[in-house]
């Protein structure tokens, strides 16, 4: 017999259909960090009741992007540098072990999808559009880890890189890091791969990686003047 139906995905759960909407949210900069988040506001705005709403806190939370305070309410994250530094050394460790695997053992699909995602950010670099700009820099960084091939590390890397992308945007638009430097650095990164310079790919990743956090400490240290 001749198999003409195909298996069906299943369905996100409403609460995880809400929290992806309130991740990406935050992640483009809709949601300002530090921004007090209403159960009742949310559910209207989506169209649903607030028990999804509330289990979407809870999950965001476990993943760094929501702080729940008993009897003040829920906000959105606003880190201190320790915990970006935290994130930047975590966020290293994943990316330069995947980095290595991906150009010794996938070179030309991981320099593919490395430009795919430069051509998004030069057209958003252009329309100095910081949103569009930071969706490209996550497709070049999710390249990395998924061009590494291993699935340990790229399971770890989803629930532990929105607050980091998600500051990312927040210092484009608000804090009016520039592109140009994230655009060469990429450009280097990409190099270097093309080369197969296993240890000088790898030191440029951590040096970028790293600015995220040079810059929100310039960022902090200008707005506490």
């Amino acid at each position: 017999m001749t198999k003409i139906l195909s298996k069906i995905a299943p369905a996100p759960s409403m609460t995880e259909a809400t929290a992806d909407r309130i991740r990406d949210a935050i992640i483009s900069g809709e949601l300002a960090l530090g921004s007090k988040l209403s159960e009742q506001r949310i559910a209207d705005m989506l169209g649903i009741s607030r028990s999804p709403v509330r289990e979407a806190f809870a999950t965001l939370q476990a993943e760094g992007l929501v702080n729940v305070f008993p009897k003040r309410g829920s906000f959105v994250f606003t880190p201190d540098l320790k915990e970006v530094d935290d994130l930047c050394e975590h966020r290293c460790v994943l990316e330069t072990a995947s980095l290595r695997r991906a150009i010794l053992t996938n070179k030309a699909a991981l320099l593919q999808a490395l430009e795919r995602a430069m051509t998004t950010m030069h057209v958003a670099g252009e329309k100095d559009d910081a949103v569009s700009f930071t969706k490209g820099d996550i497709e070049f960084h999710n390249a990395i880890i998924t061009c590494g091939g291993n699935r340990s590390i790229a399971s770890s890397y989803r629930r532990t890189i929105s607050p980091l992308m998600a500051l990312r945007t927040h210092l484009f638009i608000s804090m009016n890091e520039k592109l140009n430097r994230s655009m060469d650095e990429h450009q280097n990164l990409i190099q270097a791969c093309q080369n197969a310079q296993l240890d000088a790919a790898c030191d440029l990743l951590k040096l970028h990686i790293f600015h995220l956090s040079e810059a929100y400490q310039a960022a902090l240290e200008f707005t506490s003047r």
